[in-house]
């Protein structure tokens, strides 16, 4: 019973050696191969990105979308603000109800 116990343990110990070691030559391979010239190219289309017309577009939708939520007569903002109104009345009920729970216990 005593080896079964010891001798568990061991091939774990290896597996996770082997996985290690496997995993650093698949990722050495990867950073030197092909996955070099992908991460080279998505970091100059990012910088084309950046600077280019893409991130005033996306400054002037977000403040849009911001604009849209505020405001107590647009449609999305009053379906967030009924969101959080269930969501509130909901929790009341939950917290409610567990206290009435613990208090029967």
């Amino acid at each position: 019973m005593a080896s079964e116990e010891n001798g568990g343990g061991g091939g774990f110990g290896w597996g996770f050696v082997i996985g290690g070691l496997i995993g650093f030559v698949a990722g050495a391979y990867l950073a030197s191969g092909p996955g070099r010239e992908q991460v080279d190219t998505l970091r100059s289309r990012t910088i084309e990105l950046s600077g280019s017309d893409f991130a005033g577009r996306a400054r002037a939708a977000a403040d849009r979308a911001r604009t849209a939520v505020q405001d107590p007569d647009h449609p999305v903002g009053r379906a967030v603000r009924d969101g959080i109104t269930a969501a509130r009345k909901r929790r009341q009920e939950l917290e409610s109800r567990e206290t009435e729970g613990s208090s029967e216990a």
